[in-house]
């Protein structure tokens, strides 16, 4: 190597060593498409040069700014610091891409640096230009023009390798939005392609927000779903106009219970959340409850599904929620006795108003004694007598009169028992307590394991009488 008009003047032991094992590896006889390789390589590696500053090891403070598109400025390896400028942009114009394919990899390994090999082949995957770009595992995010930039595999090297970039800084000024048309859909769906989308659009003009909307709006119910399209769905929610807005409205009620499933996951829930923030008129609210409607009993029972309808709850008008409440009373008892159903029916007793409301609570009062006793529906109850409402406690108790013994005994059952002791007034929880001293079982009520907290509750309340 160093014969050839001494082109590679390296002034590290490790990296010596590196190119003798190199020349060690490949003495064989080469054929005319090897030497066309090997001539390419050696124009590669005459671009590098190594050098001390003052006999110590040069590390960079800071490589932020060592990505997309710039060549690197003081990057190192082993301590030692490598020019890369133009490498990016030989590899483009000398057709290297088919030699990667013959074994790049075996002449750009680098044994034994600081104690393990550094191998650059695995650091580099094709972009969605066709083109090279460092893996998003390694230390840079990737290069939009092509250079090559190595991936970190050792936490000992130097600071360049132990940090990463704050990615996608200025991305907007290396890679103008033109350049992504055809491909935003595949943008959207990348990691590091979402971040950049978003970025653009918080800066771009009307047209450039037009044409991401034109090729992602056929596909916007699945980008909802993504776990990386559903930001770009949400930024372009907030850019787009009103009429854009109705248009992605549509889309994602086309067919029957799409909205609903869209809903259901824990990605598109953020995505439609962020939708109903934004839309304004009532043409749009009409079309939103009119599918939600449809699901409301499996968005009340479900994690992600429950926050749409609480937003519902909070942000639209008690006639627009009509028709979403009056599902939920409908199918009031199998929604109460679920974990996240009993926790949305509480929020709608808390949000509605009027008509809509009394019939929510004339369902719950309906099946009071029912609820009294499940894991989940007993909350329900005792939300109601917790309104302090005289009618409605009145009504709840009436619901519950003779069988507050039973429910004494019961692990969720006593505890709406001593809310009602509580909340109720001096007569009625003087009733209660009667029923439960008259009752055939009133003494197992002291040494039952639910019964003796009622008894308690029941002493404490006497005391106040």
């Amino acid at each position: 190597m160093e014969q050839r008009n001494n082109r590679y003047q390296f002034q590290s032991a490790p990296f010596e060593a590196s190119v003798r094992h190199l020349n060690q590896r490949h003495l064989r006889p080469q054929t005319s498409s090897q030497n066309s390789c090997h001539d390419i390589i050696e124009s590669l590696f005459s671009r590098l040069s190594v050098s001390h500053h003052n006999g110590q090891p040069s590390f960079p403070a800071s490589y932020g700014d060592l990505f997309v598109g710039s060549a690197l400025d003081h990057p190192s390896v082993g301590g030692q610091p490598i020019s890369f400028q133009g490498m990016g942009q030989n590899l483009q114009n000398n057709g290297v891409n088919a030699c990667l394919s013959m074994g790049l990899h075996d002449y750009v390994s680098y044994p034994d640096m600081l104690g393990s090999n550094i191998d650059f082949w695995d650091s580099f995957i094709p972009d969605v230009n066709g083109l090279l770009r460092a893996d998003s595992s390694g230390f840079s995010n990737g290069s939009i023009n092509g250079y090559l930039l190595p991936k970190s595999q050792n936490s000992v090297r130097s600071s360049l390798y132990n940090k990463r970039p704050h990615r996608l800084q200025e991305s907007s000024n290396y890679l103008p939005l033109e350049n992504l048309r055809g491909r935003i859909l595949r943008f959207a769906k990348d990691q590091n392609g979402c971040r950049l989308l978003q970025s653009i659009l918080g800066s771009v003009t009307q047209e450039g927000i037009d044409m991401v909307f034109l090729e992602v709006i056929d596909y916007v119910g699945e980008l909802m779903l993504d776990p990386f399209g559903n930001y770009v769905v949400q930024k372009l929610v907030e850019v787009c106009s009103e009429e854009q807005r109705t248009q992605i409205l549509l889309t994602v009620t086309k067919s029957e219970f799409q909205l609903v499933r869209i809903c259901l996951n824990m990605h598109g829930t953020r995505a439609v959340q962020k939708l109903l923030e934004r839309i304004t008129s009532q043409q749009q609210v009409s079309v939103v409850m009119s599918a939600l409607s449809l699901g409301a009993v499996a968005l009340a029972k479900d994690m992600n599904g429950q926050h749409v309808i609480k937003h519902c709850l909070e942000h639209f008008s008690d006639e627009n929620n009509k028709y979403l409440l009056n599902v939920v009373a409908d199918n009031c008892f199998e929604i109460a006795t679920d974990k996240s159903g009993c926790c949305i029916l509480q929020q709608c007793v808390e949000f509605s108003k009027g008509e809509a409301r009394d019939r929510l609570v004339a369902e719950i009062t309906a099946n009071a004694l029912l609820l009294a006793e499940d894991g989940y529906g007993n909350y329900v109850v005792q939300h109601l007598l917790g309104l302090k409402v005289p009618q409605i406690t009145a009504n709840l108790l009436r619901q519950l009169e003779g069988s507050y013994a039973a429910l004494a005994c019961n692990k969720y059952g006593s505890n709406v028992v001593e809310k009602c002791l509580f909340e109720s007034r001096e007569e009625q929880s003087t009733q209660i307590i009667w029923e439960l001293l008259g009752s055939p079982n009133a003494s197992m009520l002291l040494v039952d394991s639910f019964g003796n907290y009622v008894i308690q509750s029941a002493l404490l309340v006497s005391k106040v009488v």
